[in-house]
Parts: structure tokens; C-alpha cells; sequence
């Protein structure tokens, strides 16, 4: 039983001076050194004389005695009086009015508490200026019992009453006055220098609170330097007043010689005009000319060209008729030009089909280059077609269709196209050509800047780091974004897979093998991860959250990032999976795969072999997209910024991330109330920046923010609300 149980409730009948009788009979009984004999003969005088005892009332005395005597473990009979002499003292202290003292029944109860075994008094922890600060004496006692728990808590108490006294007038609020005291005095403990820490934390909390310590050194100097200031701009006043004069004579100048050149320049460049109009003249006569002897020259050859290309080509001709008939057979506008003559080649034809000649003949034709050369030429000797041969000199395609039923034949390039996966998982699809290294990178690249510069005219905001992501995704260089929760990573990997025209699948993080691999079921079947599907058929696996999962599991991506365009996998159902071209892993997380920190404590390391195959890149907050979110609401996004560079400052100075900071998808949200006036502002100011956030943290934001409030006009009703809402907060001790 407790002391407080001890004294709390008393019988009815309960009588102090029975009680006493007992209490000296109970020493009586036990010691019987002359110690002990004297502390009996002080009760005794005590019950004769109660007028004489410093603790009164009576009452209180007898339960002082009491509570001594049954911790006996604390207080040997031998120390008795040394310790009923300290107590005297000590209820001074507390009772000042002895029983009209203001809380009394409270105060007894502390007072008698003092006693408890291995208690403050034993351990000699009590500091009457150390109690008198504390305006709830709970919070007293509360603290005290931090303090018993270490053996070295008696080195420290002179020092702490100094910190104490130093910095109790700045708490309003006792409960923060007690949780302050409490973290000082457990880093007191384990300090080296407890003065260099008394100084350091009683700065901070006068910082906090808007008290600086400013000498009249300092003052002094100041002034000092404010004149040698304004000495300066005095003189810098006169030099830029002769800068400017000797600018305003180099105007001048500079005006004339601009005249002057003008003139050269336009006199010169009508001359130029001139001559350039004349030899353009000389040029286009020229050029005629020299096309009417080149077709002269052309028509001249003809006959000589044609008897020539018939006599070196007759079998190969033949082949290509037979060839040409084949191909074109279900066209009836190339019946018609066929003649006559070429009865006997149809007979060919059907004895090629039956025979595989006809492959033979077509491979030879495509191997023969001189021949198809030789049948361009006299496509240009045939008249019909030089106005088509020169209106298609830029295309990519070459036609031939040479004279008297020749056949023609059509060389072409077909553009690479991007091609999703099908419904049908048996179809594979083509390589995205925005992926095809056959393309130079340049010419890819240009692409995907010109769509996003199409889609941001048309209101699509992105973030900074999106083309040096994208870029890595490209390249295949397996992008790791690294950043905050909310900064807009899984938006990015949207707006990458839309612009690339591709799929992805969010795989999630990694926790076992099997989501990677999958596995075979209990019926002999096979339950196929996305990450499977997104190797076979070409689509984007983002690994959101990768320093999240399971460092063991993660470790199987090894076999998949390799990058080798001729890379397969045998998966668990037995089938070797050829990388598809298209394949590409990208990942998240919120640390850089060291381990967990402050804000994200249930990160893991992740395996080193892993990180190397990955491209690290830091996504963080955009300020700019942030800009482009809030447009229409420019306070707010001052204040925005205003507010998350004071939360920077606090993670600063604390050496660690600050938490409760405003994201890109808070932003967001933000705009969403403001848009349908669901929230006011005070509301908006409660739920996403007050809430959560201690009084110390919320203080440091106003002192920062009030700082720079001034160069951000726009925010300052806003700021104006917040100060006060946290002023209110501070009035009522942090309770919400």
C-alpha cells in the first residue's frame, strides 16, 4: 500500500495523539540505541508541547512521523532527528502559511510523498527554488520521479535550478515548462559539459520565444557600421552621378556611329540586292540550259541504251515478266498493259510454281543490282514517266515501270510504328519506335520534347526532373526517383507511359519472390505476376515503394536489369521468356536505399548489387508545378513556400527531416477547397498546417515565417490567421 492510500482516507474515530502513543511505542520497541532514545524523548516533548512542533497542525506532524517510520528502509532510527529537522525546514518551504497555505490538502499529500521509500527526500533531491517554479506541484512530483531514475541526479540539481530559474518566466504553459525541464535534465545526465548544455538549450528557448541577447557591444558596433555604411553610399552616390553622365555622353555616341552604320548598311545591302537579283538571273538561265541538254542528250541515247539493256538482260527480263505477272495478277488496270507477246511467258509462270523457280528467280532479281540499275535508266528514257520520275525525286520510295510491258517493281520504308499489347497474350507486339535504337536517339527524343510541349501549351504541368527520367527510361538505364511522399512520383510515371504511348503496370513493392516470378499453384497452374507480363509483352514494371519491400526478394530484380536485348528468363512454369525490346523497369522510394531515417522508420537497406543497377534520380518538390497548380490563388502559393522553407529550417537545425510539410498532393487537395469554396480558410489553416504539429514546432514556423513575410505581401492575411490560430492554441496550453 502507498503512501497516498496510506493517508488519504482516515477512520472516523482516527485520533493523532493514540496514533502518536503508538508511533513511540513502535521505536521503543525496535531500537534501542541512544539514538533512538533521544528521538523518543523529542516525540514525547512533541505530545506534551504540541505547541512546540514546527509542523503543524497536529495532524500533519503525526502522519510526517508516520510515513518516516514505516520507509525505516530510508530512515534509520539513528538519522531521525537529522531527518525531522530537514523536514521542518523543508514544510516552511512549502507551507507558508502553514494550515491557510493556498492548496493545502494538495500540498500535504506532495509534502508526505516526499517520504516515500528511496523517495526525493532520502536521495536529498529536493531544491525549494526548483519546487516554487512549478505552478501544478503534479508536474513537480512528476518530473522529480524522471530524476530516480539515475543514480546521478544529485550531480545535476544545483545546475538545473540555473537553467530553471533562467528560462521558466518564458513557458506560459506548464506542461511544456515540465516536458522541457524533462529533456534538459536527461541530456544533463549524459553530457560531458551541463553548463555548455544549460547555455545552448536556454538560448534556443529564448530564440524561440523572440528574446535575443544583444550587448551594447553589439549596439555599438552596429552603429559604427551603419555610418561607415552610409560614408559609402555617399560616395557611391557620386560615382554612379559620373557614371551616369559619361553614360549619357556614350548614348550619344552610340547613337551617332548606329546612324552611320544604318546608312552603310542599307546603301551596301541595296547593292548586294542587285547583284544577288542579277546572278539568280544568270543561275535560273543556266539551269534551264542545262536541263534542255541533258533531256536533249537523254533522248539522243535512247535507242542506243534500250538495244543495249535488252541484250545484256533478255533472260532476266523474261524472269521478271513471269514475276511481274504473278504478283499483279489481281489487278485489273496491269492486265491491260500487259502484251500479247508475253503468252508464251504465262506457260513459264505455272511450270515455275509447280517447281519453286519462281522463289529461285525472285531471290536472283533482288540479288542482281546492276539489273535493277540498268531497269531504273530506262524508266528515265520512257517519256511517259520523266514528269513522275521529277515530281518524286524527294520521296523515300523508287518506282520503275520500263517500257513495253516491263514489270514494276516498288522498293519502300515504312516508318516504324508503336504497338501496345493486344487482348490476345499470344500476340508479341512490335518494338515501340520511340525504344528502337536502330533510330538515332536524337531523332527519338525530339518526338517526346515536341509532344510535351504540345501538351503543356495545352495546360499539362511537369515536373522538373521529368526528361532526365524519362531520358533514363529511353536509354534503359532503370531510373530510381527517390523523394518525399507526395511529390508527384507515380504522376510522373503516368505522364511517361502516356507520352511513350505504352502501358505500365504498378507491381507495388516487392515482399516475396513470387511477385516477380510467381508461382505454380496447388493444381499443377501457373499464377502469372504483371511482372511477367510486362517482360514478355513490352510494358513498363514500376516498382513503387522499393525500399519498402522485402531487401531478400528484391535482390531476385538482379536477373531482369541487366539490359541485354538478347536476355531470357526461365519462369516457373517451365517457359524461357525472351526480354521484349519494349521491356523497361522503373522504381520509387522515399529514401536512397541506405535504411530507414526519421520520417519513413520502416525502410530498408536496400541489397548494394541492386543499387548499382539502378540510375538514381532525386524527384522533389516542384515549387514551379506547385505555381502552375495554384494560379488562380497566388496567396496561397506564397504562403506555400513561405511555410516549407520554415519547415526546411526546423529539419536544419534538428538535424533531421521535418515532418508535417506540405506536399505536391496536399497542394493539390488545397486548390480543390479553394476551387469549391468547401473549406475557408481557417478551416484549410487547421487541417493541413496545425494539426499535428507540437506547440515548440509551431512556434518556430510563425517566428520564420514572420521573418520573411515581408518580400510575399500576397500571403499575409494568410500568415495573419495562422499566427493568431496558433497564438490561441498557445493561450489555451496546446490543447486542441
Amino acid at each position: 500500500m502507498g503512501l497516498f492510500d496510506k493517508f488519504a482516507e482516515k477512520p472516523k474515530n482516527y485520533d493523532y495523539r493514540t496514533r502518536l502513543d503508538q508511533l513511540i511505542q513502535e521505536v521503543n520497541g525496535l531500537y534501542l540505541s541512544p539514538s533512538a532514545k533521544h528521538f523518543v524523548e523529542y516525540l514525547q516533548g512533541i505530545k506534551t508541547e504540541p505547541e512546540k512542533s514546527i509542523i503543524r497542525p497536529m495532524e500533519l506532524f503525526v502522519d510526517t512521523i508516520d510515513a518516516m517510520i514505516a520507509n525505516h528502509t530510508n530512515f534509520s532510527v539513528d538519522t531521525y532527528l537529522n531527518t525531522i529537522q530537514r523536514a521542518e525546514k523543508i514544510y516552511k518551504d512549502i507551507f507558508v502559511y502553514q494550515e491557510n497555505t493556498p492548496d493545502y490538502d494538495m500540498l500535504r499529500f506532495i509534502y508526505l510523498e516526499l517520504f516515500e521509500e528511496y523517495g526525493i527526500l532520502s536521495r536529498n533531491l529536493f531544491n525549494c527554488t526548483l519546487f516554487h517554479t512549478f505552478k501544478d506541484k503534479n508536474n513537480y512530483m512528476s518530473f522529480m520521479k524522471t530524476l530516480l531514475s539515475d543514480m546521478k541526479s544529485k550531480d545535476i540539481i544545483y545546475d538545473l535550478v540555473q537553467y530553471a530559474t533562467r528560462v521558466r518566466s518564458i513557458f506560459f504553459d506548464d506542461d511544456l515548462y515540465t516536458a522541457n525541464l524533462k529533456y534538459v535534465a536527461t541530456r544533463m545526465l549524459t553530457a560531458g559539459d551541463r553548463l555548455l548544455v544549460i547555455d545552448y538549450e536556454a538560448n534556443k528557448v529564448e530564440r524561440m520565444a523572440g528574446h535575443y541577447n544583444i550587448s551594447e557591444n553589439d549596439v555599438a558596433k552596429t552603429e559604427e557600421q551603419l555610418i561607415k555604411a552610409n560614408n559609402i553610399l555617399k560616395e557611391s552616390i557620386e560615382v554612379l552621378n559620373q557614371v551616369d553622365q559619361k553614360a549619357e555622353q556614350l548614348r550619344r555616341i552610340m547613337k551617332d556611329t548606329t546612324t552611320t552604320i544604318e546608312d552603310i548598311t542599307k546603301r551596301e545591302t541595296d547593292i548586294i540586292s542587285a547583284k544577288a537579283a542579277t546572278a539568280r538571273a544568270d543561275i535560273n538561265a543556266a539551269y534551264n540550259s542545262f536541263l534542255e541538254e541533258q533531256r536533249q542528250e537523254v533522248i539522243l541515247q535512247k535507242d542506243v541504251l534500250i538495244d543495249q539493256i535488252f541484250r545484256e538482260s533478255e533472260t532476266k527480263l523474261n524472269e521478271l515478266r513471269g514475276m511481274s505477272r504473278a504478283i499483279t495478277a489481281t489487278a485489273t488496270s496491269e492486265l491491260s498493259r500487259i502484251n500479247a507477246e508475253t503468252s508464251s511467258a504465262i506457260d513459264k509462270i505455272s511450270t515455275y510454281m509447280s517447281n519453286d523457280e519462281m522463289e529461285k528467280a525472285l531471290s536472283m532479281a533482288e540479288e542482281n543490282e546492276e539489273l535493277l540499275g540498268k531497269i531504273r535508266k530506262l524508266e528515265i528514257l520512257n517519256d511517259k514517266n520523266i514528269a513522275i520520275l521529277e515530281k518524286n525525286l524527294e520521296e523515300e520510295s523508287v518506282k520503275s515501270t520500263p517500257a513495253q510491258g516491263v514489270a514494276t517493281t516498288t522498293v519502300s520504308y515504312a516508318a516504324p510504328t508503336v504497338a501496345l499489347p493486344e487482348a490476345n497474350p499470344g500476340v508479341i507486339p512490335e518494338i515501340n519506335s520511340l525504344l528502337d535504337t536502330s533510330i538515332p536517339f536524337e531523332q527519338r527524343f525530339k518526338i517526346v520534347m515536341d509532344e510535351k510541349k504540345r501538351r503543356e501549351e495545352s495546360g499539362e504541368h511537369f515536373h522538373k526532373m521529368f526528361d532526365d527520367v524519362v531520358i533514363a527510361l529511353m536509354e534503359d538505364a532503370n531510373p530510381y526517383m527517390i523523394g518525399p511522399s507526395g511529390c508527384g512520383k507515380t504522376y510522373m510515371v503516368k505522364q511517361i507511359a502516356s507520352i511513350l504511348n505504352m502501358e505500365f503496370i504498378d507491381i507495388g513493392y516487392i515482399n516475396e519472390e513470387y511477385d516477380i516470378l510467381g508461382f505454380q499453384t496447388a493444381t499443377g497452374g501457373y499464377s502469372t505476376p504483371n511482372f511477367y507480363r510486362c517482360y514478355k509483352y513490352g510494358m513498363i514494371a514500376f516498382c513503387d515503394e522499393l525500399d519498402n519491400g522485402n531487401s531478400r526478394a528484391t535482390v531476385k530484380l538482379n536477373s531482369f536489369l541487366s539490359n541485354n536485348k538478347d536476355a531470357s528468363y526461365n519462369f516457373p512454369n517451365g517457359e524461357n521468356v525472351k526480354r521484349h525490346n519494349n521491356f523497361r523497369i522503373i522504381a520509387a522510394g522515399n529514401t536512397a536505399g541506405n535504411g530507414a531515417d526519421a520520417n519513413y522508420n520502416t525502410r530498408e537497406k536496400i541489397e548494394e548489387s541492386v543499387q548499382q543497377r539502378f540510375t538514381p534520380v532525386y524527384v522533389g518538390y516542384d515549387n514551379y508545378v506547385e505555381g502552375k497548380i495554384l494560379a488562380d490563388f497566388p496567396d496561397w502559393y506564397e504562403f506555400i513556400v513561405l511555410f516549407r522553407e520554415a519547415t526546411d529550417a526546423w529539419g536544419s537545425m534538428n538535424d533531421s527531416s521535418a515532418a508535417g510539410i506540405i506536399t505536391t498532393r496536399d497542394t493539390a487537395k488545397i486548390k480543390r477547397y479553394l476551387t469549391n469554396k468547401s473549406f475557408d480558410m481557417g478551416k484549410i489553416l487547421d487541417y493541413e498546417f496545425i494539426q499535428t504539429k507540437d506547440m515548440e514546432y509551431l512556434a518556430f514556423l510563425v517566428s520564420n515565417i514572420k521573418g520573411k513575410i515581408g518580400g510575399h505581401p500576397q500571403a499575409a492575411s494568410i500568415f495573419t490567421m495562422f499566427e493568431e490560430k496558433v497564438n490561441e492554441l498557445r493561450e489555451r496550453g496546446g490543447r486542441r
